[in-house]
């Protein structure tokens, strides 16, 4: 996990320009580790008195992402969804319920000798599970 103040180095040495629009989306990804957020969800994260629209959300995020302080993907509704970029490459288990993210480490590369034996070359990947999270599962169980 990364502080505000590595946040702020990497985007500074980057010559990303900050204004108080920028610092708040900073801070709610910084309060919300554990989750991929969407456009929609961060527009709700912020304070009401905020006087920053969607655009600025999305525009912020495509910018954060394309500096590599953001990272992205595709849910299963096909909605993009953000969270911060960890320094180590990992996967993810991801809650379908509740958007909450569970981060695992990439130990192994079972599919190798499978890309060897078809002659392909594997230049990036990303692995993610969707499911239902322990809280989703005991919220359900109550509720039924």
């Amino acid at each position: 996990m990364q502080s505000i103040h590595e946040l702020y180095a990497l985007l500074k040495q980057k010559g990303f320009r900050f204004t108080a629009p920028k610092r708040e989306l900073l801070d709610i990804f910084l309060a919300n580790q554990d989750r991929m957020l969407s456009v929609s969800d961060v527009f709700h994260l912020l304070p009401e008195n905020s006087g920053i629209d969607n655009a600025t959300v999305y525009r912020n995020m495509q910018k954060f992402s394309e500096l590599g302080v953001l990272e992205s993907m595709v849910d299963d509704r096909g909605v993009s969804r953000y969270t911060l970029q960890e320094k180590e490459h990992h996967h993810y288990l991801i809650c379908t319920q509740c958007g909450r993210i569970i981060r695992f480490p990439c130990t192994t590369h079972y599919w190798n000798s499978f890309a060897e034996g078809a002659d392909f070359t594997e230049t990036m990947h990303k692995l993610e599970v969707y499911g239902i999270c322990a809280s989703c599962k005991k919220a359900a169980l109550e509720h039924s």
